[in-house]
């Protein structure tokens, strides 16, 4: 079990630990000159920050102008229109030359390929 310290004791140890720290740390100055440093610093950052925020909103509106063109330019363009695109799946596949294909549709005639 620890033994007990008097209080004395952790006293003086504190007032020595006070003392090596006042001894390797300086004095803090707050001179006339303290404030208007310590925002000149924290404008600075400021302005930093603002820069990059400035471009990455930028960017982003450039980069939803673009999407938004491009979706514009794809709706805008019309349709090529033919009679592929009006015709039924038969329709389509009667005005094709294909034989085999054509004779599939037909249940009593077995297919065979065209002959040369």
């Amino acid at each position: 079990m620890p033994s007990m310290q008097p209080n004395h004791d952790r006293d003086g140890q504190l007032n020595e630990l006070f003392a090596a720290y006042r001894q390797e740390m300086p004095d803090f100055d707050g001179g006339p000159g303290f404030l208007p440093g310590m925002w000149s610093k924290i404008e600075r950052k400021r302005a930093q920050t603002s820069v990059w925020l400035a471009w990455t909103r930028a960017i982003l509106a450039g980069a939803c102008v673009a999407g938004v063109l491009l979706i514009g330019a794809s709706l805008w363009r019309p349709l090529e229109r033919s009679t592929y695109y009006d015709a039924s799946y038969v329709e389509a596949l009667d005005a094709s030359d294909d034989i085999v294909v054509m004779a599939s549709f037909h249940p009593a005639s077995p297919i065979e390929p065209p002959t040369e």
